[in-house]
């Protein structure tokens, strides 16, 4: 990810497209803590990664970078937010709740996390986790995807290995927030 981000910095717009399609699900989710309109709320992610592509280069590593996004995105929904409802005051505990920023901010960073990590299983593995994922028991994934029961254990137990393995590093994460 620091090789794209530098990408970035220097002006390739594969990279900022590879950025937006990779951060586009999590700060919407991110902004819709704040602005209920669907289509207002992927107005104000469209808007945070202009301006993202206008002051490239001052984000020099992806810490920086998540926190620069996610500072944006909640200013520039509280902007929205002033904008839109003139007649109306904007709920000052939107405004100052760091602590459930924090927490948001988060949650939608793991959740880009799973969501990118699941997709690099191979394509039935993927399928199989996604209807697990749903609600979906072995035996209708079975029949969904015409395969055995005891081929889809067998994709499920590879592809949640493979996914604990990915993503190892949430939990250390997880434990040094939860000591802060």
């Amino acid at each position: 990810m620091d090789i794209l981000l530098h990408q970035f910095n220097r002006g390739d717009e594969r990279a900022f497209k590879k950025l937006f399609d990779s951060f586009f699900g999590a700060s919407c989710a991110f902004v819709k803590h704040y602005i209920p309109e669907h289509e207002a709320v992927e107005d104000v992610v469209q808007e945070t990664f202009i301006n993202l592509w206008e002051k490239r280069g001052i984000c020099t590593d992806m810490v920086y970078f998540k926190a620069y996004l996610y500072k944006s995105l909640r200013n520039n929904a509280l902007f929205y937010l002033r904008q839109h409802r003139v007649n109306e005051e904007v709920d000052p505990r939107l405004e100052d709740n760091t602590e459930s920023v924090l927490n948001v901010m988060i949650e939608e960073e793991v959740h880009r996390e799973i969501i990118a990590a699941i997709s690099k299983l191979p394509k039935e593995r993927r399928r199989v986790v996604e209807l697990s994922m749903a609600g979906f028991s072995q035996e209708e994934i079975a029949e969904k995807m015409a395969i055995s029961v005891n081929t889809v254990k067998t994709q499920k137990r590879k592809a949640y290995a493979f996914l604990r393995e990915e993503l190892k590093h949430l939990f250390i994460i997880f434990l040094v927030l939860m000591n802060m």
